[in-house]
C-alpha cells in the first residue's frame, strides 16, 4: 500500500534490520521480566511475597537516568556491557536463591539489582534510529517505536506466562535474560554514534532538567501517564461493576489496538499532516477521547469498546510526541539522560495514577476515574502548549 511506503523506506537505512531486531527484544523484555518475576517468586514463596518483590524491584528502575547520564559521558558500549553482566548475575542469583529456598531479602535484593542494572536497550535503540534518520522518516521511525512498545506490552506478558507454565518457573526470567543479551549485543556491534566532550554537562548535577521547557514537558509526561494508568484501571473496575469480567481484557485490547493503528497511520502520513500531531494536540485529543469513554461507560459494552478504540487512536501518537518533544528540547550531549528521564517521569505518573484511580473507583465508580483521567490529559495539554514551538518540535529531534 502506498500509504505505508514510508515504512518500506526504513529498510533502506544502514543497519536498520539488525537494530529492528534489537528494538523488538528491548520492547519485549520489560513485559516479560515483570510478569516472569512475579510468577517465579510466586511459585516458591506465594503471591503476597511475590507482589512485595515486584514492588521493590520497581524501585530499581529509578536508576535509569543515572544510566543515561553515564552513557552520555562514557559511551553506550562502556555502560551497556557491564550493566548486562550485572543484570545476568542478579537474575542468576535470584533463581538459585529461590530454588535453594533462601531468604526473601536475598531474592528482593537480586530483583532490585536486576532492575537497577538492566541495559536500557529501548532508549539506545531510539537514539540509534535518530542518528540514521532525517526529515519525515524521523516521525515514521518514532511511530514504529511507539507501535513496538504497544506490541511488547501485549506479547511480553503472554510469552512469560506461557514459558513459566509450559517449561519451568525460571523460564520467563531466562527469556528476559536472552532478550537483554541479544538486544545489547546487536546494538553494541553496530558502533552507535556517541558525541564526546561534555565537561560542562558533567559539572551540572541537574543535567537536562536545568531546562525549564524540558521540566514542563516532563510534568506533562507525568500527567499523561497518570491518566493512562487510571484508564487502564477504570476498565477492570467497570467490568467488575457490571459482572462482565471478560470485558476488562476486551476494553484494554481495544484501546491497545487503537493505539497501534494510530501510531502506524501517523508514521505513514506525509510531513504536512504528521507535523500537526504536536504534543499539546494529541493530549487534547486524548482528553476528549477519555470524556467520550466516560460517557459511553454509562451506556452499553459495545459502545464503550468502540470509544476505547477511538480514544486509543490518539494514544500511540501521544507517545511519539512525548519522546519527540523531549528529544528536541534535550541539551547537547544529554540525549540518553533526557530520554531516560522521560521514562522515569512516566513511571512516576503511572504509580500515582494507579493509586489515585483505585481510591476514586472505590468511592465514586469507574466513570469518575475516566473524568479525572480526561482532566489530567487536559492539564498536560496546557503544559505542553507552553513549550511546543513549531520551528523545533516538527523537527522531531
Amino acid at each position: 500500500m502506498r500509504l505505508f511506503s514510508a515504512y518500506a523506506r526504513l529498510f533502506s537505512l544502514p543497519r536498520f534490520r539488525s537494530s529492528l531486531f534489537a528494538a523488538i527484544a528491548g520492547k519485549l523484555q520489560p513485559g516479560v521480566f515483570s510478569l516472569a518475576l512475579l510468577l517465579e517468586v510466586d511459585h516458591y514463596r506465594g503471591m503476597e511475597r511475590a507482589a512485595v518483590v515486584v514492588s521493590l524491584s520497581a524501585l530499581g528502575s529509578a536508576t535509569v537516568p543515572l544510566r543515561g547520564r553515564l552513557m552520555d559521558r562514557h559511551g553506550y558500549a562502556r555502560v551497556m556491557c557491564p550493566a548486562l553482566v550485572l543484570y545476568l548475575i542478579a537474575l542468576t542469583g535470584l533463581v538459585l536463591n529461590d530454588r535453594a529456598h533462601g531468604s526473601l531479602i536475598a531474592t528482593a535484593a537480586c530483583a532490585m539489582a536486576a532492575s537497577a542494572c538492566a541495559p536500557p536497550v529501548q532508549i539506545v535503540t531510539r537514539l540509534m534510529w535518530r542518528s540514521v534518520t532525517t526529515g519525515d522518516l524521523r516521525t515514521t521511525i518514532l511511530s514504529l517505536d511507539a507501535v513496538l512498545t504497544d506490541v511488547g506490552f501485549i506479547v511480553g506478558p503472554a510469552l512469560a506466562a506461557f514459558l513459566v507454565t509450559a517449561v519451568a518457573p525460571w523460564a520467563g526470567l531466562a527469556a528476559s535474560a536472552l532478550l537483554s543479551t541479544s538486544g545489547t549485543l546487536l546494538l553494541v556491534s553496530r558502533r552507535i554514534p556517541h558525541q564526546q566532550g561534555q565537561q560542562a554537562a558533567e559539572r551540572d548535577r541537574m543535567g537536562p532538567l536545568r531546562s525549564v521547557p524540558l521540566r514542563r514537558t516532563m510534568a506533562a509526561a507525568v500527567l499523561f501517564f497518570l491518566a493512562v494508568r487510571a484508564i487502564e484501571l477504570a476498565f477492570p473496575a467497570w467490568a467488575q461493576e457490571h459482572d462482565t469480567p471478560l470485558m476488562s481484557g476486551v476494553l484494554l485490547s481495544c484501546m491497545g489496538l487503537g493505539s497501534v493503528v494510530g501510531g502506524l497511520v501517523l508514521g505513514a502520513l506525509p510531513p504536512s499532516w504528521s507535523s500537526r500531531a504536536e504534543l499539546s494536540v494529541t493530549l487534547a485529543a486524548m482528553s476528549l477521547g477519555a470524556l467520550l469513554v466516560a460517557a459511553a461507560s454509562q451506556a452499553g459494552a459495545v459502545l464503550l469498546a468502540v470509544m476505547a478504540a477511538v480514544m486509543g487512536l490518539a494514544l500511540g501518537p501521544t507517545f511519539v510526541a512525548v519522546f519527540a518533544t523531549a528529544g528536541d528540547l534535550s541539551p547537547a550531549h544529554m540525549a540518553a539522560e533526557t530520554q531516560s528521564w522521560v521514562n522515569s517521569f512516566m513511571s512516576l505518573g503511572g504509580a500515582v495514577g494507579t493509586t489515585v484511580a483505585s481510591l476514586i473507583a472505590q468511592s465514586f465508580g469507574p466513570g469518575a476515574v475516566l473524568v479525572v483521567a480526561a482532566a489530567s490529559m487536559a492539564a498536560a495539554s496546557g503544559l505542553a502548549r507552553l513549550v511546543t514551538r513549531p520551528s523545533t518540535v516538527r523537527s522531531a529531534w
